[in-house]
């Protein structure tokens, strides 16, 4: 009998070879051993063991999300850091505020812009108009106030405190003196043309026409400070006078304006301003250059701006002539009180025009006016005493034809003269 391969004895030869006994009869019959039972390794197998030893391959998504992300990451701390600069900046130029009193002491300041905090607003530009002025004179160190009429750095001050000047200098920042000079002077008026090293801004200046007692009025003076420099301080008044004559001084027999508000610190040439920040006067102060007074007696402004014109043009004043003399009418309100009346001007009740006294029969108005009638303009400016005449017509050169208002009774017509050379 023929046997199958199934029924083969043990440890015949099977079909796989000669003393071959696998365990796994598949595997067996496949043919594979296990590599770590053989001596040899098929290439294939070789590849593969590295394969799965090293690292696969990052997806090529990833690798780009990575990349993202960094990207990303440094974007936003690029952008957190513009922010804090940016809240930096912002700080720094709105500082925290802090407290004080408001009141800038230790400001570097300069005799043409003087910070003051008493000062309104409507006479800022007059105080920057201001210039303190340091005098050497016969008499010693004399301070005064200076106040721009011209452009190009030319000031005007009362001249009597100049007297036997040796030097004159204005005080800059934190009082520093710069040279300056006097163009010229005219005594009759008592005011000097300074030209001081700056180009300070000329202020409004208003006639004084409009003045009448009780009108009110700023007195703006310079005082110094702890550093030197000068600082601006304002006093507010009333209108006590208009056109009353002036009695002593170099200026004696001109009109002034009278206020009620005298400052402890005012200095000769300080300007008297009218409500709205005009410059209707200069502080007029013979033989007190020093400032101690309580001198409150003014240069009308009309006065102070056609003098210095002349002494800018010309170098001194070629006033013209009327050729009458006269006195102030009387009967009429206008005038100071004795009460409030400076000790330079002249008590007299209130005015209403200059009558005249008499007439040069050869003088220009000869054959015009006459004794007793009374003037009460000049050019359309009212005139309130012979004072205020001699001053209109002081600053008027020969030749120059006005037109007198004038009052005869109860009639009033106007007369026009050619003024002459005073003889």
């Amino acid at each position: 009998m023929s046997r199958t391969p199934e029924e083969s004895p043990q440890g015949d030869p099977g079909p796989h070879g000669e003393g071959e006994f696998p365990e796994d009869a598949e595997a067996t019959h496949r043919g594979w051993i296990d590599p770590d039972d053989r001596l040899w390794r098929h290439p294939s197998e070789v590849a593969g063991a590295s394969a799965r030893v090293s690292a696969p391959p990052a997806p090529l998504l990833g690798t780009h999300r990575s990349r993202l992300m960094v990207l990303i990451a440094t974007g936003a701390m690029a952008a957190a850091a513009t922010w804090v600069i940016i809240l930096l900046s912002l700080a720094s130029d709105h500082p925290a505020p802090t407290t004080g009193s408001g009141v800038a002491s230790d400001a570097s300041v300069t005799a043409i812009d003087v910070p003051a905090l008493t000062v309104p607003s409507v006479a800022a530009a007059a105080g920057r108009s201001m210039v303190q002025l340091e005098a050497i004179t016969a008499r010693g160190t004399v301070m005064l106030v200076g106040v721009a009429v011209a452009e190009g750095g030319l000031v005007a001050t009362t001249a009597d405190a100049l007297t036997g000047l040796r030097s004159i200098s204005m005080i800059g920042s934190h009082g520093s003196l710069q040279h300056a000079s006097v163009v010229a002077i005219d005594h009759g008026s008592d005011l000097a043309l300074v030209n001081v090293p700056a180009d300070i801004p000329v202020p409004t200046f208003a006639d004084d026409a409009g003045l009448g007692t009780g009108s009110p009025d700023m007195t703006l003076s310079l005082g110094a400070t702890g550093s030197g420099a000068p600082r601006l301080h304002c006093t507010w008044g009333a209108v006590t006078g208009v056109a009353p004559a002036i009695s002593q001084g170099p200026a004696a027999g001109m009109a002034a304006i009278v206020s009620s508000a005298p400052s402890a610190i005012a200095q000769a040439g300080d300007p008297l301003l009218n409500q709205g920040g005009a410059v209707i006067g200069l502080l007029y102060r013979p033989g007190t250059g020093t400032g101690t007074s309580a001198g409150t007696t003014f240069l009308p402004a009309q006065l102070v701006l056609g003098v210095t014109d002349d002494l800018r043009s010309d170098d001194r004043v070629v006033h013209g002539w009327l050729g009458l003399d006269g006195a102030d009418a009387e009967g009429t309100a206008g005038s100071a009180s004795t009460t409030t009346v400076s000790s330079t001007l002249t008590p007299a009740p209130a005015a209403a025009g200059a009558e005249v006294a008499s007439v040069d029969a050869n003088g220009p108005a000869a054959g015009h006016l006459h004794v007793g009638e009374v003037i009460v303009g000049v050019n359309a400016q009212p005139v309130r005493t012979m004072a205020e005449l001699r001053a209109r017509l002081y600053v008027l050169s020969p030749g120059t034809r006005v037109a007198l208002s004038v009052l005869d009774g109860t009639m009033r017509q106007v007369v026009e003269v050619s003024l002459s050379a005073s003889p």
